[in-house]
């Protein structure tokens, strides 16, 4: 139903005795007033979801709504009000205030969610819903109260005047009703006025203006007759957004508030009781401007009101309700006071509906504030400035608040460090390791640390472990953390350690673990968000991750489609974007589709550059090399490696290839051990795979540790050491499980494998190795693969090359490059590419070592050996 209709047609007062009706039924009802803050799409859904928590607070759940988009926000609200028993009735009162394209947008889908057909709205507007509205009155769903139902008709006015002691005709009231249009308010004021010792005729006679200078007519007049004691008070209370009893006791000089409130319900002023609201009233708008207009003419400072009321909310916790009249009052400072009173950046976490909009408030004032003078609340500022995705000035209100800490004490230190590594993981920089040896000295010290503080802390020190490859103390951080965040009802920040939790269990080789953490955080992110929020997506990308590694390469593409496009839009970070983009990369050069891995790439690399995420840039760019190098475009791979930074000086880099700090992806000396494989400069590859192995600080997690010794397994054999790598593919396949990253082993492509297939087979191997080497890649691996489809048992011994083809396959397993390929058999570039490509394709390989490896298997280079073997 919608109610719309100008100011005073008594809107308001049609809806609350309906909603007072339905409720003495037993009904479900939410009431909710709206204003012009919830014009922006994100309040307007955290309003309603705030109402819904009132009506079940056994439900409520604490959400760090800071960190959600509003596609998630919209998900969660789908979600409770799918909870609720039919029938539901949502009333929104003042909706034109909160009345946007995008707010009506909200509207529109849930009256479209077929699954919400228990859901009933009362929207009461001074203005209709631009929604389309045509299907809803056809199918008879909408019901439309306007002007003409709500104006008063002559016999109702005359009902409205009987028995109040007015001497006014029937004609009289005719005449009234008729000029006022019907006008509840006008009606009700004059009312007040009309005594009978007053000339009803001087007053009617005036209403032959317009609406506007009726209102302020009347308001003038009503005003003018009333008490001195209760215009005075009018007066005093005149700017605040709404009052009751227990308020107005607290702020005002008045001897006696009760007889005040009786006078105010006798003298049948237009004043609005907010239904359900505990005894709330406020002044109808045309008043309300007419006393607020009259204060400033009697040089009443209302202010002075407006900031006791804000003190009077502090004192009843309602910090938000507290914000909001001191901002009105036009006392910023005073604002930035009590939220670092209750907790300053904390109140971003601490409530149902953290504190976005609290803080933004004071961001718009923000230059009316000494910030130095409250640090807590300017690294509030500073959180939801990175929360949003605004870096420049979440440093700026960063460094205000370390100068204001440096003036202070020292207690304030353990909360500029947790802020200070909470930025670091938006803004994807290393937080010092003096910050964090310093928060875990804060963990040590319980005595005065909230619960929030605590959680937060861990969750900080479980991610900076997992980022360093301290995965055994990551683990241990994140499951504090999590039971930090619950003993908090902060279920939101638990929810988020999963994804810490899982990614430390998967690099550690718990493959089971991850899955179940993952699982885990799907589950609880759909039945309290909604499928398809953020933190549902990330699940899906680092489920997916898990999935594409051992071996269901469809279900992970599936997934992926979906989430890691929304991870690209939302607000993430770097390892979820990683992992995600891996997975698809794995995915999409397991079946061969090297134009959509390319593309994926573009948008990625996209991605990156958006957020300003530098390590994301140099993995993208990394894989960039490695994809050209499986397809066999090796001087382009070369090329491209030189021009992004990660040319042959880079190998000796130590950062650069720290396999700690760099869990997923390529660093710069894989990337040349892969580039002098496939040239066939084994004596270079050795080299560089050498070199990397021993400057690691830290053991190698577990996916990189397996990619490391296929790669020596792999340079092993192309050195002619077939018994060394066989004993290396045994400790291997015999150390771990191999079969929970089998991708590692067919992304090699058909040709590697079937290597380690002979290796596996050699009578000098015990069986159990060929054993767990087939379980682990599965019966079905190689039907499975576009990047080599066929067994290379189904080719024939020739493979079918041409006689030039021999002879550029020949000279390729000697060693040469292409430019000296075609210098020996007088053939341009692309013409020797060219040939390659065919020979590629004839063997089922991507890489010159594996078309090297395949064609001497197969015969074709039966009498050849390898330079140095």
């Amino acid at each position: 139903m919608t109610i719309v209709a100008p100011a005073g047609y008594g809107k308001t007062c049609l809806a609350a005795q309906w909603h007072d009706n339905l409720l003495a039924s037993g009904q479900q009802v939410v009431w909710v007033g709206l204003d012009a803050e919830h014009s922006n799409y994100s309040q307007f859904i955290l309003v309603l979801l705030e109402a819904f928590d009132r009506l079940t607070p056994a439900d409520r759940m604490a959400r760090d709504t800071a960190s959600l988009s509003s596609a998630a926000l919209l998900g969660i609200l789908a979600t409770r009000l799918r909870h609720f028993p039919a029938p539901l009735t949502l009333f929104l009162d003042d909706y034109h205030f909160a009345q946007t394209d995008a707010t009506e947008s909200v509207i529109a889908r849930l009256l479209a969610d077929s699954s919400l057909e228990h859901l009933k709205f009362v929207l009461i507007s001074r203005s209709a819903p631009r929604f389309p509205i045509s299907s809803l009155r056809l199918n008879n769903d909408l019901k439309l109260v306007g002007v003409s139902e709500l104006a008063f008709s002559d016999v109702e006015a005359e009902e409205f005047f009987a028995g109040n002691g007015i001497a006014l005709t029937a004609d009289q009231i005719g005449s009234l009703n008729r000029r006022t249009e019907g006008w509840a308010v006008a009606l009700q004021m004059v009312r007040v006025l009309v005594t009978d010792n007053i000339e009803a005729e001087a007053i009617l006679s005036y209403f032959d203006a317009g609406t506007a200078e009726m209102g302020s007519y009347l308001s003038e007049q009503v005003f003018a007759n009333l008490p001195a004691r209760t215009r005075r008070f009018l007066i005093e209370t005149a700017a605040l957004p709404a009052l009751n009893r227990e308020l107005v006791s607290a702020i005002s000089d008045e001897a006696d508030v009760s007889a005040t409130f009786q006078d105010l319900a006798r003298l049948a002023l237009p004043i609005a009781v907010l239904s359900g609201q505990g005894g709330w009233i406020r002044y109808h708008p045309v008043f309300s401007a007419f006393l607020k207009e009259e204060a400033e003419r009697q040089d009443v400072d209302t202010r002075v009101t407006l900031q006791r009321a804000a003190r009077w909310f502090e004192q009843q916790g309602d910090c938000d309700s507290a914000v909001r009249h001191a901002l009105l009052s036009g006392e910023a400072n005073l604002a930035a006071r009590i939220v670092e009173a209750a907790g300053g950046w904390r109140r971003v976490y601490a409530t149902t509906r953290g504190g976005t909009t609290m803080f933004q408030a004071i961001i718009d004032k923000a230059a009316e504030i000494d910030l130095s003078r409250f640090p807590l609340t300017t690294l509030g500022l500073s959180v939801v400035s990175a929360k949003a995705g605004q870096l420049d000035a979440a440093n700026h209100y960063l460094a205000i608040a370390e100068h204001g800490i440096a003036r202070s004490s020292e207690a304030l230190a353990a909360d500029l460090r947790v802020v200070r590594i909470l930025l670091s993981l938006y803004t994807d920089r290393s937080a010092s390791n003096t910050d964090l040896s310093a928060l875990e000295d804060d963990l040590t010290k319980r005595e005065g640390m909230e619960l929030i503080h605590r959680a937060l802390a861990l969750n900080m020190l479980c991610y900076n472990c997992l980022i360093r490859g301290d995965l055994e103390r990551a683990l241990h951080y994140g499951h504090l953390a999590i039971h930090a965040f619950r003993d908090g009802n902060a279920d939101f920040g638990a929810m988020h350690l999963y994804t810490h939790v899982g990614q430390a269990a998967y690099f550690s080789g718990d493959c089971a673990k991850a899955a179940e953490a993952y699982n885990r955080l799907i589950a609880e992110a759909q039945r309290n968000i909604g499928v398809g929020s953020d933190l549902d997506a990330v699940g899906q990308v680092l489920k997916a991750e898990l999935l594409s590694m051992n071996g269901h390469e469809d279900t992970a593409e599936a997934m992926l489609d979906w989430a890691l496009p929304h991870l690209e839009r939302h607000d993430t970070w770097f390892d979820l974007l990683a992992a995600g983009f891996l997975a698809q990369q794995r995915v999409l050069l397991l079946k061969g589709d090297q134009v959509a891995a390319h593309a994926a790439i573009d948008r990625v690399h996209a991605a990156a550059g958006r957020r300003g995420f530098d390590r994301l840039t140099w993995l993208v760019e990394g894989e960039r090399v490695r994809l050209l190098l499986a397809f066999g475009d090796i001087e382009q791979a070369m090329r491209y490696a030189d021009a992004k930074g990660m040319g042959r000086k880079s190998v000796g880099l130590d950062r650069a290839n720290d396999l700690a700090i760099h869990p997923r992806g390529t660093v710069p000396a894989l990337l040349w051990t892969r580039i002098h494989l496939a040239l066939g400069d084994f004596v270079s590859a050795r080299g560089c795979l050498s070199q990397l192995i021993v400057r690691q600080v830290r053991k190698p997690n577990v996916p990189r540790a397996i990619e490391l010794a296929l790669l020596d397994v792999g340079l092993m054999v192309a050195e002619g050491r077939k018994d060394e790598a066989a004993a290396r593919l045994g400790d291997l396949v015999l150390g771990v499980s191999l079969g929970d990253y089998r991708a590692l082993l067919c992304i090699e492509g058909v040709g590697f494998v079937d290597t380690l297939r002979a290796l596996a087979s050699d009578v000098s191997t015990p069986d159990i190795v060929g054993r767990r080497l087939a379980q682990s890649l599965g019966e079905d691996w190689p039907s499975r693969l576009g990047f080599g489809r066929k067994n290379a048992a189904e080719v024939q011994p020739d493979s079918g090359l041409t006689d030039r083809e021999r002879g550029v396959m020949e000279l390729l397993s000697t060693g040469l490059s292409n430019k000296e390929i075609g210098r020996k058999l007088d053939m341009s570039d692309n013409t020797v590419k060219f040939h390659l490509r065919n020979i590629y394709a004839k063997l089922n390989v991507s890489t010159r070592l594996a078309a090297v490896n395949v064609a001497r298997d197969r015969g074709v280079l039966a009498g050849l050996t390898y330079p140095n073997g």
